[in-house]
């Protein structure tokens, strides 16, 4: 799904700023998504002149002026359209995996280097999901809850996938010198 569907997604319910759709993007889709935050303001900027939405400039005294982004009509019909299009098959990329293709090239310390401090990322990855998780379980909709566990167990598989991985490596020796 692309960055224009999400935000209007999240705006389907309700108006929000820009900083908002960041917080919510974070908890909902940084985890599995290979957008960032960089893309959002540039695409609120082109949703607008594009007649997605609309945004009203909200004055604040003693802070900065805030920008409420809406979803108009037409911008209601371009998600409900992207929403019911057909889904083709994602392609998984994962760079630690395209690494490990060429793991022969490397010196065994840096093989297991490489796949330790990988498997630190996801666990880092993991303590945000539980940070996250009473937020999401108490405030998600039945749908936004599904995707947050089928998210979770991936993330879970991609752990355990690599502690399987670290463990051969060490078992066949091709983490020593």
């Amino acid at each position: 799904m692309d960055i224009q569907t999400m935000i209007l997604g999240f705006l389907m319910n309700q108006d929000m700023t820009g900083y908002d759709i960041r917080q919510k993007f974070d908890m909902s889709f940084g985890f599995f998504s290979g957008l960032s935050y960089g893309s959002i303001y540039p695409a609120l900027k082109k949703m607008e002149a594009a007649g997605l939405i609309t945004t009203q400039l909200m004055i604040q005294e003693g802070a900065p002026n805030k920008k409420l982004c809406a979803v108009t009509d037409k911008g209601r019909e371009a998600f409900h359209e992207a929403m019911r299009a057909p889904l083709g098959l994602d392609k998984y990329k994962n760079s630690f995996m395209a690494r490990l293709f060429f793991f022969a090239h490397l010196e065994p310390y840096e093989r297991r280097e490489l796949a330790v401090n990988y498997m630190n990322s996801l666990d880092k990855m993991f303590e945000k999901l539980r940070e996250y998780e009473p937020i999401i379980r108490a405030h998600a909709d039945p749908f936004e809850l599904l995707c947050f566990e089928c998210g979770l167990r991936f993330a879970e598989d991609v752990m355990s996938n690599m502690q399987n991985t670290v463990k051969a490596l060490e078992e066949s020796g091709l983490d020593k010198n």
